[in-house]
């Protein structure tokens, strides 16, 4: 039976024999080289992530032919597109017509998309890659 990358990993470092922290299989030492590769690492997974999902998915969508725009990652795409206003000028303001006017947009907020893969790649650095880096260093 093969066991994926999240359930291999949990088996890993979840267990009886784990060390824990601040005993005397984990020391003050091993623990702060821990935080002192872990955090930067995650960071720039996290970092690394944003910007290539900010070059990957506006190339895509235009491939697919979806029309987008970004009201914060990428200036260029929230000049060149405007916001959709309601004709009378007034906010919708139960839910049912928020849903309703967004599904009436003529394009998508790839933000939204970045977000998703930003911290897609974030969670993959703490589960996965952060771990697989402690067992090669022996921390």
């Amino acid at each position: 039976m093969q066991v994926s990358g999240v359930q291999q990993t949990y088996h890993q470092f979840h267990h009886e024999a784990v060390p824990k922290i601040f005993t005397p299989q984990l020391t003050m030492a091993a623990f702060a080289g821990r935080m002192l590769v872990g955090i930067p690492t995650i960071l720039m997974a996290k970092f690394c992530s944003k910007a290539l999902a900010k070059r990957i998915l506006p190339v895509v969508s235009n491939t697919l032919g979806i029309p987008i725009r970004s009201n914060s990652y990428i200036p260029a795409l929230s000049a060149s597109v405007t916001s959709k206003k309601f004709d009378d000028g007034k906010q919708p303001s139960s839910y049912l017509q928020k849903v309703f006017s967004y599904m009436n947009q003529s394009s998508l907020d790839v933000d939204t998309g970045i977000r998703f893969l930003q911290y897609a790649g974030l969670a993959w650095s703490v589960v996965d890659l952060v771990p697989l880096i402690f067992s090669y260093l022996r921390l």
